[in-house]
């Protein structure tokens, strides 16, 4: 998008204040207190801005909504729509041509209910999603892009931003600065309100997977460049 002088916003819906792991290992912490998360936040908050400003992107290409962390299953569950309205509002002022939205099938609760929002707030829109934990069907593929040399390692450097989120998962983080990206179809017939159990089945198998090291898979087969994707994206729009 940048490459061709179009404008691209971010919504950053959590700060990632509850990551209590890499904040214990980092501070050498056992017991976190608000205070603790609250700092936290901040520092993921500019690690975020650092990893668009290595994109090309300024600091106005962002919105921080701070909706919590961990939370935002749970905000569904209780048909709280403040984030629904507040995608609304944006989408509003900013009037998309494309949305790219997290996927139904990620295996992290807070992604997938950030799924349902968007599609509650953007019924008629193109929207595109993406999966960061777990893998979508092949049957929902809408298209692989390949990265230049150059964007990939600008990807990499975006990554290397995230300081926090490095320390203990080095390796598989930048292991998704890879050569193909996946995006699918819009999920208007699959998101919905999940149950409790349901969450914490998906979190259970996300635990495995980076325990075991499955992710990320790295698809290589049927790739466009992304000038391609984004000429198609033009055309259909």
């Amino acid at each position: 998008m940048l490459a061709v002088r179009g404008d691209v916003h971010v919504v950053f819906v959590t700060d990632g204040e509850n990551n209590p792991w890499p904040q214990r290992y980092m501070e050498r912490k056992v017991f976190l207190k608000a205070g603790d998360r609250a700092k936290w936040g901040a520092m993921r908050r500019r690690e975020a801005l650092c990893s668009l400003a290595r994109l090309g992107m300024s600091e106005r290409s962002a919105t921080f909504l701070a909706f919590p962390d961990q939370g935002i299953a749970n905000l569904a569950r209780r048909a709280d729509m403040r984030l629904r309205d507040a995608f609304r509002e944006i989408i509003e002022n900013i009037q998309p041509t494309l949305i790219v939205s997290p996927s139904s099938f990620d295996l992290h609760a807070d992604h997938r209910a950030i799924s349902y929002y968007a599609h509650s707030a953007a019924p008629d829109a193109t929207i595109t999603t993406y999966v960061i934990h777990g893998n979508a069907p092949e049957k929902r593929l809408a298209c692989h892009i390949e990265l230049t040399n150059c964007e990939q390692q600008r990807k990499q450097e975006a990554i290397e931003c995230h300081v926090s989120q490095l320390a203990l998962s080095r390796n598989r983080f930048l292991s998704y600065a890879r050569r193909t990206e996946s995006f699918h179809t819009a999920e208007f017939d699959l998101v919905r309100v999940e149950s409790v159990a349901r969450v914490w089945m998906t979190a259970f198998e996300h635990s495995v997977r980076v325990l075991f090291g499955a992710y990320p898979r790295n698809t290589q087969s049927g790739v466009q460049t992304a000038a391609d994707v984004q000429d198609r994206a033009e055309s259909s729009l």
